[in-house]
């Protein structure tokens, strides 16, 4: 390996599309084969790409911080353009110190600041020795994935990818989320004959109980679902014989990498050519959802016959066959499901995106305000779309739905009377995850859509309103709470809104789609937990009333939908001094573990260390935190130890192949008494936001 000065450009190809352009240049990278590259001026590089780099260090002067925040910064970014590497070693060097950090799904640990001793550079001698030879345990490879070179250096790679003894070619990245949790990676790939599938993997924590590939079997049980995503293959990935598992030292926390292989695939709602075809996928699935699906073609499977009607079959006025009756979207990722119905199957923990999950499910508790404690009837259609609606699904269910007229019952139960502050404390029912909670998380992702959605008859906005701005800023700003500050929510300003302040969010040829949000929202915005109900309760009650408010507006606006142009989506900050406040929809992608939609599920609201969730848990003297300030853990970290697949990496960077099965040159087996930085102990690296370098912060 050759250490080579980068720090004037950032390496290439990092998948912007995915989240955003990168110019993070670290001062040095290492890399094999470098006479690959050219020099510039003065000896420095210029032109590595991403996928060419396998080590990183950070210089700093003696007296400027800021050295491991940007390593960990640097790391960050690699994991996410290089799936092939599990783990990574950064280094951070001044004239008094250097460190040695490790980053991989468990979080960021750093070893201690190490002086420099010219009889002792033990560690230092251990983190380049470990690049080639790394400890059991510390896996920098992942020989199952890996990147295949382009034309030239200046042409991004694609990528290989192995599941089930099968590999799949030209993989294009489709989406990937925090590198420090779950580090979701989707990508598009073909298959031998030429196919496209998907690919997904993810670091599993170990005490998850529901497993995606278990939840998929249950709904295609009876055959096909149309609608829901089908797995072909899933299983444990492993390298050089060895499942690959990152544990955090010291912690309860192990992750094992897992790889499903998807037969169908979509497009993200603000791909939407126009808001009704946004709206029918919505109306489809109220879940984690994708719209423009492509459904995989495998003959001899059979189609369930509880394959429901979609919008399309309602608006044509007929039901298809079941085996024809493909809907308008794709519900996907179902690592965030849970079986409720399973023993001891309830949920006890929040995890999932914060922008998207629901209210109570975010705080814990049953949300109570004046607005979550009124109630509107259920919505009645009228004209076509009520003809509509009774030839798909029948008068009777029209009717089983409604409200007495007069009546004080909303969708069929009682609202309470009382006032918030009426609420006896010790009455309060325990919370439990109820179906109105998925609506609320369709809700805010149907508003998140549509916000951004530009029309392609309307001018193009440079910057958002005041208004807008401060709607995103509550949006994009949301956090799954501490405990001891889980009554904080927000997006109540959004949902409780008036409808001139939904008028104001939009240009007014999308003012009849700020109307409908603002009826959406004082059906959503109740907490039916309150409510007593008697008689005919209908579980999916709110579902049904969003999905007659939507219907009515496709029938009333389908001879004139309204065209977007989804290349320019609408900005999300203002022109004030202070933007640099609201996060981008782009910063919030690159933060996030799972690119979710909202669902919510039993398990730790991500775990390990510099993990989101690890903010939320305590932060005193006998925290992992605590250890975290300056001057702490003096303990040597180690590194060493024959293991993983080093050797192919060198190989594959001299050869500019991919990897694929290639065998380790040495027969020697890997050892499990070495003393070269057997561990990096001592201090863990929290991830965004949390204080200055002394507090040895990440991002």
């Amino acid at each position: 390996m050759t250490f080579i000065n980068h720090s004037a450009y950032a390496p290439l190809h990092f998948p912007e599309d995915v989240l955003c352009s990168v110019k993070d240049a670290p001062d040095l990278l290492g890399v094999y084969n470098v006479k690959d590259f050219s020099p510039v001026a003065s000896g420095s590089y210029k032109g590595v790409p991403h996928h060419r780099v396998e080590a990183i260090v950070e210089a700093k002067p003696e007296k400027k911080y800021g050295g491991r925040r940007q390593a960990t910064t640097y790391a960050y970014r690699h994991h996410q353009a290089r799936p092939d590497h599990p783990a990574f070693y950064c280094l951070v060097v001044k004239p008094q110190w250097y460190q040695v950090l490790l980053s991989d799904p468990t979080g960021v640990v750093a070893s201690a600041e190490t002086p420099w001793d010219p009889d002792d550079l033990g560690l230092l001698a251990a983190y380049i020795y470990s690049h080639y030879d790394p400890p059991r345990g510390h896996f920098l490879w992942d020989d199952t994935i890996a990147w295949v070179p382009g034309a030239t250096l200046d042409h991004p790679p694609t990528w290989k990818v192995k599941v089930q003894d099968q590999w799949y070619t030209q993989g294009q990245f489709i989406f990937i989320g925090e590198p420090w949790g779950r580090r979701t990676t989707i990508l598009r790939v073909k298959d031998d004959s030429g196919g496209e599938i998907v690919i997904k993997e993810v670091y599993r924590h170990h005490k998850r109980r529901f497993k995606e590939e278990k939840i998929l079997a249950r709904i295609h049980g009876d055959g096909d679902v149309l609608g829901v995503v089908r797995l072909q293959g899933a299983d444990h990935v492993t390298t050089n014989n060895e499942t690959i598992k990152c544990t955090a030292k010291g912690e309860e926390t192990e992750r094992t990498k897992e790889r499903f292989a998807l037969l169908d695939s979509g497009s993200r709602l603000l791909d939407a050519k126009t808001v009704n075809e946004l709206l029918e996928a919505v109306y489809d699935a109220l879940y984690n959802i994708l719209m423009y699906p492509k459904w995989g073609g495998v003959s001899g499977r059979h189609v369930s016959e509880k394959t429901p009607v979609s919008i399309r079959d309602v608006l044509l006025g007929s039901k298809r066959p079941a085996e024809e009756r493909f809907p308008t979207c794709l519900v996907i990722d179902f690592d965030n499901a849970a079986e409720l119905d399973a023993e001891g199957g309830e949920l006890k923990d929040r995890t999932g995106t914060p922008l998207f999950i629901a209210r109570s499910v975010s705080i814990g508790l049953f949300y109570i305000d004046s607005d979550a404690l009124k109630g509107k009837p259920m919505p009645r259609l009228t004209g076509d779309a009520l003809y509509l609606y009774a030839t798909a699904y029948g008068q009777e269910r029209y009717d089983r739905y409604n409200d007495e007229p007069g009546s004080p019952k909303c969708h069929g139960g009682l609202p309470p009377s009382l006032d918030p502050d009426d609420f006896d404390d010790k009455r309060k029912p325990r919370f439990f995850h109820r179906p109105e909670h998925d609506v609320e998380s369709v809700y805010w992702t149907m508003v998140y859509a549509l916000l951004r959605a530009q029309p392609a008859a309307a001018p193009r906005e440079r910057y958002a309103s005041e208004s807008s701005a401060n709607v995103w800023n509550i949006l994009l700003s949301h956090r799954i709470p501490a405990e001891h500050s889980r009554n904080v929510e927000n997006r109540g300003n959004i949902i409780n809104g008036l409808r001139s302040a939904w008028l104001e969010l939009f240009d007014p040829i999308m003012h009849d789609v700020a109307l409908l949000l603002w009826q959406i929202s004082q059906h959503v915005r109740s907490e039916y937990a309150w409510w007593t109900w008697e008689g005919n309760f209908q579980p999916d009650h709110l579902h049904e009333a969003v999905q007659r408010l939507i219907l009515q507006y496709l029938v009333n606006h389908r001879d004139n939908p309204i065209k977007l142009d989804p290349r320019r989506p609408r900005p999300t900050a203002s022109s004030s001094a202070d933007q640099g406040k609201t996060r981008t929809p782009t910063q919030f992608s690159q933060m996030q573990a799972t690119g979710g939609t909202g669902t919510h599920t039993r398990g730790q609201v991500g775990s390990g260390r510099g993990s989101a969730a690890s903010r939320n848990r305590g932060r005193g003297k006998g925290s992992r935190y605590a250890a975290n300030r300056k001057g702490g853990a003096k303990t040597t970290a180690a590194a060493g130890g024959p293991s993983q697949q080093s050797v192919h990496s060198r190989e594959q960077a001299t050869t500019n192949e991919p990897v694929g099965n290639s065998k380790r040159k040495s027969s020697s087996k890997p050892s499990r008494s070495s003393k070269r930085l057997k561990t990096l102990s001592g201090e863990p690296v929290p991830s965004v936001g949390q204080g200055d370098d002394d507090n040895v912060d990440g991002l």
